[in-house]
């Protein structure tokens, strides 16, 4: 079974120092063993010190970089070009027939999201093929990180919902739209189009069921301990929480030491942070980095950085075992389900139902968890709030009428 560790935090704090040493202490282990990065401002081959030269001749394809470790860093551009031309080109046409020159048309062509798709079809292929033991993603910001764990969710409801009726509004209006203008028939998308699409879903079947799957993948948030990168940390958990993924530890990156000098105050505050972090991730291990001497770049130095990091523990273990989230069954027709949501008063959350669709919100995020057929044709019988667990029921109410949509 493949094993997958995303790395997440907010830009700037350490992601991809904690991503690429996590992967060289892995393949030092004998696994095979793959870091991949799918944001965009990439530091990867730089936090090897790789030659440019020779990683942008890899057009986003693994690098072998050490002994059972590949790096790679996602080319949208490339992936576009390979994989999805007429997707590509359907995007692309329609920016220079709103003015843009070609080449622009080309960059701003990619949508919001398609290096996470890309990232998620390559993931699942390499899942497939049992390419490798351990895969481990340097994500984006924490935001983008979000997005990505959540997408699949968002391309099989348009799937599921939407696509047959887009593909056959597109072929009767195809037709009328010609006599009217070329632009407005070259406006509406070839059936080739809508396919690439369906393709596009399929290559993502089953990458969804192994992120939340938390004896495969588990997210490490990496932090540095100051107020406003603390508190995005703390959002952070409780937003992957809230999509089902498991988060195993949390790193607190740069600690300055204590002492007198210039940087007192400073390290005092920090020392503050990270013990308040202890006290709010229990019990998800907490692992102290101090701010190294050098600057982390080169496989010496991230080397070194592993063997502080994980110390005498194994870089891949999932260090936390109980998922963020789960059904389970309370009597004949009856059944709860239960998501972790540290620090959310009930007050913040709201639950409404759609068919066969629970939706959750807390303020601007929003998760569509697709109910069991067992459950789905049960009615909500109520959400409440205990402690930091959200309790969801399904059943058939007794003496009165089951609500469709409460508020916990």
């Amino acid at each position: 079974m493949v094993r997958i560790i995303l790395v997440s935090g907010k830009g700037g704090v350490g992601k991809t120092t904690v991503a690429a040493s996590t992967g060289l202490a892995s393949a030092r282990a004998g696994k095979r063993t793959l870091v991949l990065s799918f944001d965009l401002a990439h530091s990867l081959s730089d936090s090897f010190d790789l030659d440019e030269a020779l990683f942008s001749s890899a057009n986003g394809q693994p690098v072998r970089v050490a002994d059972n470790l590949d790096i790679q860093e996602i080319d949208v551009q490339e992936e576009l070009q390979r994989s999805w031309k007429d997707i590509s080109s359907y995007t692309t046409a329609l920016m220079v027939r709103g003015g843009l020159e070609s080449v622009l048309a080309e960059e701003v062509a990619i949508a919001p999201g398609m290096e996470d798709v890309v990232a998620l079809m390559r993931l699942n292929d390499y899942i497939k093929r049992g390419v490798y033991d351990v895969i481990v993603l340097d994500c984006p910001p924490t935001s983008e990180s979000l997005r990505f764990v959540s997408i699949t969710s968002t391309i099989s409801w348009y799937v599921r919902r939407r696509l047959k009726q887009d593909r056959r509004l597109a072929k009767l209006v195809r037709p009328i739209a010609a006599r009217l203008s070329e632009n407005a028939a070259l406006s509406i998308p070839e059936d080739k189009y809508f396919e690439a699409v369906q393709v596009m879903f399929d290559k993502l079947q089953g990458v969804d069921e192994l992120l939340r799957d938390p004896k495969v993948t588990t997210v490490r948030l990496v932090t540095n301990p100051d107020k406003m990168v603390v508190r995005e940390t703390q959002r952070a958990y409780m937003y992957f929480c809230l999509y089902g993924i498991t988060t195993d530890l949390v790193v607190i990156n740069r600690l300055l030491p204590t002492g007198d000098g210039y940087f007192t105050e400073w390290a005092q505050s920090q020392q503050v942070y990270a013990d308040g972090l202890r006290d709010y991730f229990d019990p998800v291990p907490i692992a102290r980095m101090p701010l190294m001497p050098r600057e982390v770049v080169g496989k010496d130095r991230l080397s070194t950085f592993s063997a502080q990091l994980y110390a005498d523990r194994d870089a891949t273990a999932i260090m936390v075992d109980r998922p963020s989230y789960g059904f389970t069954k309370e009597a004949t027709d009856a059944y709860r389900l239960e998501i972790r949501l540290p620090s959310v008063t009930k007050d913040k959350v709201d639950v409404s139902r759609s068919n066969d669709e629970l939706v959750v919100r807390i303020g601007t995020f929003k998760r569509n968890i697709l109910l069991p057929r067992m459950i789905a044709p049960l009615p909500t019988a109520g959400a409440r709030m205990e402690n930091d667990m959200l309790i969801v029921r399904f059943a058939h109410a007794h003496g009165a009428a089951a609500s469709s949509h409460r508020s916990a």
